[in-house]
């Protein structure tokens, strides 16, 4: 049986979708806002942890085993290799700004702020098409769905310790998924999850776009 590559659709949707809204949340910040600026902040963190944690699974139980399995596919493996590199040092230069920004809120934290997202959410862009493009098909082919399954786990692990952030995100997901999509998505969580995700999951979000949006 091959690799269902849904989940990692959805979440690089997820991640398409919430980078372009950031890019707008954080230039419509007022100097001396910090209040909102720490609210959105807080979501360009959760938004950030989650990619970085995406690619840490990716790294550490993808694409060691693709490089070993796929060895046609060796360049396209090391240019996601690559691509993760740069996405990390952006990652790095996110986080500084972001806090300097959320402590005061000035034209001179903003402008980094804007700076360091920008070309972040740039490599991101890149990287999600190149990925989908010319590496998913290998971990189509070459994964196991055992070895797939514990990888997407592993991207999921920093959520344990921000369990209203799981339940967010799984309302991201299905948002953004077709009914279908959505369907697919749940069948492959765990019961516990799965039954939280359905119960809570559009409500939490509701909730949370409220205040992140200020509406």
């Amino acid at each position: 049986m091959p690799v269902n590559d849904l989940d990692m659709l959805l979440v690089h949707r997820v991640f398409r979708r919430e980078l372009d809204d950031l890019t707008w949340l954080i230039a419509r910040v007022q100097p001396g806002d910090n209040s909102r600026a720490r609210i959105v902040g807080s979501h360009l963190r959760f938004m950030t942890e989650a990619l970085h944690h995406h690619h840490a699974a990716e790294d550490e139980l993808v694409w060691p085993i693709v490089s070993a399995r796929a060895l046609d596919r060796k360049s396209d493996i090391e240019r996601m290799q690559a691509q993760h590199g740069q996405i990390a040092t952006a990652l790095e230069e996110v986080h500084a700004a972001r806090v300097a920004w959320t402590k005061f809120v000035q034209r001179s934290t903003t402008a980094r702020m804007k700076e360091a997202f920008a070309q972040l959410s740039e490599l991101v862009s890149v990287h999600l098409d190149d990925e989908e493009r010319d590496a998913l098909p290998a971990i189509v082919e070459h994964l196991t769905p055992r070895e797939w399954g514990t990888a997407v786990k592993r991207g999921a692990s920093f959520l344990i310790k921000h369990p209203r952030w799981g339940v967010v995100l799984g309302g991201l997901v299905l948002d953004y998924a077709t009914p279908e999509e959505g369907r697919a998505f749940l069948g492959g969580v765990p019961v516990p999850q799965r039954i939280l995700v359905e119960a809570l999951g559009p409500r939490s979000l509701a909730a949370y776009r409220r205040k992140l949006y200020d509406v």
